[in-house]
């Protein structure tokens, strides 16, 4: 829930001028978003960063990939003990939810 952390940042005057970070409601992958979002396994097809070089060659939104594939490879856990400390709790929508409101949005 965003929006409502937004506001409780812009009444909070120890918060101006610094970067904050809002960790998700948990650890998931990509795999299991788009499980959620699939009903089930999706097809796929993983390319390593040899053939993202590769295929970069012709296509300019791959080779971005190569320079962002350490998203998807190595996990990346996103730390807002530091929002927590300045706000208290923060409410986390869970993943399943997220993913039922964005498909619902997207028609």
């Amino acid at each position: 829930m965003l929006g409502p952390v937004v506001v409780r940042l812009l009444d909070a005057p120890r918060a101006f001028g610094l970067a904050w970070n809002l960790g998700g409601a948990g650890a998931s992958t990509q795999l299991e978003l788009a499980r959620m979002a699939f009903g089930g396994a999706p097809g796929y097809l993983a390319l390593g960063k040899t053939m993202l070089r590769l295929l970069g060659l012709f296509d300019p939104v791959l080779r971005e990939l190569v320079e962002m594939n350490y998203l998807v490879t190595d996990p990346l856990i996103v730390d807002d003990s530091a929002l927590q400390q300045l706000l208290g709790s923060v409410a986390k929508t869970p993943y399943s939810e997220d993913v039922r409101q964005s498909l619902a949005a997207a028609g």
